[in-house]
């Protein structure tokens, strides 16, 4: 009897033993929640929304892209990105276009130095658009390509590369001079003839070249951003790796030295070498479809960038 009832002992305290452990175990795994976790739990977050403008004024400077020029229409992307802004953002915006053809950046510069109106329309933009450096580029390859020295070309690009900076840097000071909120967009330049040559590897690099420039340039200003739509408006309807192949074994292997106005105009004037997004009637400036990829290209850096977009 004794010896049973020692066993018995033995078997109760094991599970004791064993009872505690799976409290512990369980009570580890579920641990009870008390009432200020319980309260503090059941509280809703609450977001925090940022208003956003009804109003926005975009006041747009540069060359003849900005003026529009082969947009007749629409007038170029300033009169698209309105429209796209008001009808996706259901926002009221007001346009100043003070684009002028054939500027080069410091004739921009003295425009704008010259109109106290356009500096005051500057000071109170949401939004600036730049197109610039085009123009400074042109002028450069009209004065050297009828060198025989491509080391001479070369050396003449990059000194006007650095002039083009300098004068570049002395633009966007005075921007953001007169506004230092403002987000700014600048677009890139492209070449309008690189369906009609695009063996010229020339005129690529240095537009590349350029575009490089205003980049590294203006990433020293706050909320400027970099538009590069280069690419897509050079080779137009030639977007695969296999149509541009087959659009340079179509084409002659001209370099930039022996080009002349008339081979230009002759190549410019075959309508099988149009490119779809540049105007016919110029064969340099984008139709309306080309300023749609500039449009779009805005409207998407505009959105990735919207602190323009958000009340204060």
């Amino acid at each position: 009897m004794h010896k049973l009832w020692e066993g018995v002992k033995v078997v109760l305290i094991v599970a004791v033993l064993a009872a505690g452990v799976f409290w512990g175990v369980h009570h580890f795994m579920n641990p009870t929640t008390n009432s200020t976790t319980s309260s503090t739990s059941s509280k809703k977050t609450t977001k925090t929304t940022v208003a956003h403008k009804k109003k926005i004024s975009l006041v747009a400077v540069g060359d003849s892209l900005t003026q529009g020029v082969g947009d007749q229409s629409e007038g170029g992307y300033v009169g698209q990105i309105k429209t796209m802004l008001e009808k996706k953002q259901n926002l009221t915006v007001s346009t100043t276009n003070a684009g002028k053809s054939g500027d080069r950046s410091d004739q921009i510069l003295a425009r704008i130095n010259k109109s106290t109106t356009l500096q005051k329309e500057i000071a109170n933009a949401d939004v600036i658009t730049v197109t610039v450096g085009g123009n400074d580029l042109l002028q450069t390859l009209e004065g050297s390509i009828t060198s025989t020295s491509t080391a001479k070309n070369n050396s003449t690009v990059a000194k006007a590369q650095t002039e083009y900076a300098a004068k570049l840097k002395k633009l966007f000071d005075k921007i953001q001079g007169l506004n230092k909120n403002a987000s700014i967009f600048v677009f890139s330049i492209y070449n309008p003839i690189y369906v009609n040559f695009p063996n010229v590897t020339s005129i690529t690099h240095y537009i590349s070249q350029w575009n490089d420039q205003t980049k590294t340039t203006i990433s020293s200003y706050n909320h400027t951003y970099f538009m590069d739509i280069n690419w897509t408006m050079s080779h137009g309807q030639y977007k695969t790796a296999a149509q541009i192949k087959a659009l340079k074994k179509a084409s002659n292997s001209t370099d930039l030295t022996t080009i002349t106005n008339a081979t230009i105009s002759s190549a410019l004037s075959a309508k099988s070498k149009d490119n779809d997004l540049i105007s016919n009637s110029d064969n340099f400036h984008p139709n309306k479809t080309g300023y749609a990829v500039f449009t779009k290209k805005l409207y998407q850096t505009m959105m990735a960038h919207d602190a323009w977009l958000l009340k204060k």
